[in-house]
Formats: structure tokens, C-alpha cells, sequence
């Protein structure tokens, strides 16, 4: 099982990457809002830290020269054109983060143009991963679970249930289907990588790209 709270890497830089779907203005907001109340309400901040996304390749260190990562995901694009997502409800990662599952399309059946779009542009940016970065490690090591996260890494297990359960009756939670077709590639910064690093994260857009 996937370890959300770790950001990967021995390597010693204090950068990351992380390439992401960006989804519709009404999935954004409710993801946004989802943060901003479980903050208020249980004091949770590690999710809401982030801009609303769903992970195609998370956190990584790389000593490439950025450009060269644009220039690598750029030649994934021509090859995929916009795909609908299915919002298919919380699901959890066992007591670590609490998620919108986006993986299904109705009826259960998994959603290939996703999986498909997942495949080919992590297979571009792996070239370019820091062979000691931890959290590629485990996470190329599971199985891909696309999702919306809403709560991860600072939930308190104790609390774990009566945060579940809470969010149970939000749903639903944001739109039943949007068109996947912005991605985006961030750069993250953080003061302390291997302790609560969600604290001072800070991230920057550096480039985003739109399927047609």
C-alpha cells in the first residue's frame, strides 16, 4: 500500500516534481472546500497544502535540467486526446488518506484512456528520476489507483474512523464525471523532506498542457 506521507528521496536536494490532471472548475472547488473544512474542523492541512489534482506521477527528484522533463512529457501529448473521469466516491488508503476514487468508469470497468495516458507519460519521465528517489520506488511498486486526495499523511489514526465517517455523509462530493484534458507539471520545495514536510511546502507551476 501506497505511504502518502512520504515524499521520497535520499537524494539531497530540496526539489521535487509532481505531474498532475487538473480537474474541472466545479472538482477543483470541491476538493478545495473538502480541505478548507477538515482543516477547520480537525486542524488536517497536509492535503489541502497542495492545488487540487489527481497524482500521474508523484513527487520525484531528478538532477535533469527542467526543460529536458517539459520537452520529455511534451512528446507524450500528441498521443491522447481529452477522456471523461468518473467520480466514483471516497475510498480509503487504509488509515493514511482518504480519497475521491476517479480509477472506474461505470460499471466498474477500469478507465483505460486514463491508465493508458498514466503509462506512457511516467514511462517519459522515469528517465529522468533520481535512481535513489524512495517514493518513485514504492509508488512504481503497487499497482496505479488514479484519485482525488482529500485528507492524507497528518490524520490522526485515532481520529481516522470519525474523519471517514464524516466525510461519508458530505457525499457527494463534486461533479459524477469530468473531462480530463489539463495536466501540469509543479515544482515543490520543502524545509524538512523527512519530517512533517507538508508544513513548509511551497510549490510553482512550470508548465501545463492541454489535450485536444
Amino acid at each position: 500500500m501506497l505511504d502518502l506521507s512520504m515524499p521520497g528521496g535520499v537524494y539531497m536536494s530540496d526539489v521535487r516534481y509532481g505531474f498532475y490532471l487538473r480537474p474541472s472548475l466545479e472538482m477543483c472547488r470541491a476538493q478545495a472546500e473538502i480541505h478548507d473544512l477538515l482543516e477547520r474542523q480537525y486542524g488536517l492541512i497536509a492535503a489541502g497544502k497542495f492545488m487540487p489534482h489527481a497524482t500521474i506521477k508523484g513527487f520525484f527528484a531528478s538532477r535533469a535540467d527542467v526543460t529536458e522533463i517539459v520537452a520529455a512529457i511534451d512528446s507524450a501529448m500528441g498521443e491522447h486526446h481529452p477522456f471523461p473521469v468518473q467520480n466514483r466516491g471516497l475510498y480509503a488508503f487504509g488509515t493514511s488518506a482518504i480519497v475521491l476514487n476517479i480509477h472506474q468508469l461505470p460499471g466498474a470497468e477500469e478507465n483505460q484512456p486514463l491508465l493508458e495516458f498514466q503509462q506512457s507519460s511516467v514511462a517519459k519521465i522515469l528517465p529522468f528520476v533520481h535512481p535513489n528517489c524512495s517514493f518513485t520506488l514504492g509508488e512504481t511498486s503497487q499497482p496505479f489507483l488514479a484519485h482525488l486526495t482529500l485528507a492524507m499523511a497528518d490524520i490522526p489514526p485515532q481520529a481516522f474512523d470519525e474523519i471517514h465517517e464524516f466525510l461519508k455523509t458530505s457525499e457527494p462530493i463534486g461533479p459524477n464525471h469530468f473531462l480530463a484534458e489539463v495536466f501540469t507539471l509543479w515544482s515543490f520545495r520543502s524545509e524538512d523532506w523527512n519530517g512533517k514536510w507538508w508544513e513548509t511546502l511551497k510549490w510553482k507551476l512550470i508548465h501545463s498542457w492541454k489535450l485536444v
